[in-house]
């Protein structure tokens, strides 16, 4: 009686802590929404003196370069071409891995696992984990050995094909998807693509380290691969092993502080729940409308910025980041971006050194795009610098930040 009663106490408590849990994400995220509908619109209230000085520098290069500055009021102090869409390179992470964390959640974790199917077969369900790699694989397959099966017979693994159409966003070049950085985005992922066969082609580079495994674990004698189509239906009866990767919070690192563009569009898919690449997307159309931002001049062409065919503005993303801040997950999100000369894409960033530490942001670069975004810690001011077409445009993207952190008087 008293084993039961302790039983029946446990998973009371257990229910309680569950419903408890869902109350307060319910509620945290109804929070969000009130806060974000409510949120005071952005006014034009220019900062003459830092506009001045920043007109003056920009004089020569004025049409190919924007910058947005927001300060804690929600008043933007500078603006110079703020509506002009440009390509934004990696600053197309700031808003996709924003609907990522939003969707999925920062615990969310990418399950590559091995399953038994009810025919007597196996089944390895992938699902783009970036950190997977071959010892991983090893890991997977390794508790067959347990299984009872006929020494007899051979059982197939079965790992389901996919479309080469569907490896990359259509809009990347096809020199990008020759590089490290244009990886094709598939599931069935080895280190995240990244080695000369994955690049050629990621489905046989996976069937090849699967076989590989197994002949390296004895496993080869018994079990074999076999190839499906992608909708062949698959009834298993239990999960043998999984393979998690980090949780989402720490993957953003890699997508923002990183710029990793692999990351980046497998999260996004997990987020669509959709790995047909196709853009514009209505459900992230849907939800970028709901974060209450300008967002009337962007084109979408995929979720890490490698697209050149991607437009955004500097007036909509310094929005978009103050909006961010009234986020439930908003710690999450604001962490994961590089810090200027600390760690990240702008750890090496040659920049004044009152300014190294003081700068939370993401960058992005793409031949002859340059992009910062993010927020000067300490002031509270975000902004955003978008540069397309010019050479030397890191250098005046850090004195532009320099000059706007030297500039006090906006009387």
């Amino acid at each position: 009686m008293i084993k039961k009663f302790c039983l029946y106490g446990s998973l009371i408590f257990l229910s309680a802590n569950i419903i408890n849990g869902n109350i307060i994400s319910i509620l945290s995220y109804i929070r969000q929404r009130v806060y974000i509908n409510s949120v005071s619109p952005e006014k034009i209230n220019i900062c003459e003196p830092l506009q001045n000085r920043l007109l003056d520098y920009t004089y020569n290069f004025n049409s190919k370069i924007s910058i947005s500055i927001l300060d804690d009021a929600g008043d933007f102090i500078v603006d110079i071409n703020g509506k002009i869409p440009r390509i934004p390179a990696s600053n197309q992470k700031i808003l996709s891995s924003a609907f990522s964390l939003d969707i999925l959640g920062p615990q969310y974790t990418l399950n590559t696992s091995l399953k038994e199917i009810n025919d007597g077969s196996f089944f390895i369900e992938a699902s783009g984990d970036p950190d997977f790699e071959r010892s991983h694989l090893e890991e997977l397959i390794i508790d067959l050995n347990n299984t009872h099966y006929n020494p007899n017979l051979k059982y197939p693994i079965i790992i389901k094909s996919t479309n080469t159409k569907n490896w990359w966003p259509s809009s990347w070049s096809l020199s990008d998807r020759k590089e490290e950085y244009g990886a094709p985005i598939t599931k069935y992922s080895i280190a995240s693509n990244s080695s000369i066969n994955s690049l050629i082609n990621p489905f046989d580079n996976f069937i090849y380290e699967l076989e590989t495994a197994l002949r390296k674990k004895n496993l080869s004698k018994t079990f074999f691969v076999e190839v499906v189509s992608n909708d062949y239906p698959i009834d298993y009866i239990s999960t043998i092993k999984v393979i998690n990767s980090a949780p989402l919070f720490i993957l953003l690192n890699l997508v923002n502080s990183e710029s990793h563009n692999f990351t980046a569009e497998v999260i996004f898919r997990h987020a669509l729940n959709n790995w047909s690449h196709d853009f514009p997307n209505i459900k992230y159309s849907n939800w970028l409308k709901d974060q209450n931002f300008n967002s009337n001049n962007f084109i979408f062409a995929d979720a890490s910025g490698l697209s050149r065919k991607n437009r955004v503005t500097t007036y909509g993303l310094s929005q978009f980041l103050r909006r961010m801040k009234l986020n439930r997950f908003s710690d999450y999100y604001f962490s994961s971006f590089s810090i200027l000369g600390v760690r990240g894409s702008l750890a090496n960033v040659s920049a004044p050194v009152s300014l190294k530490g003081r700068i939370l942001a993401k960058s992005g670069r793409l031949n002859n795009v340059r992009s910062v975004s993010g927020i000067i810690l300490g002031e509270g001011k975000i902004f955003s610098i978008i540069v397309n077409n010019m050479d030397d445009s890191t250098k005046h993207i850090m004195k532009i930040l320099s000059i706007v952190n030297n500039t006090n008087n906006c009387s």
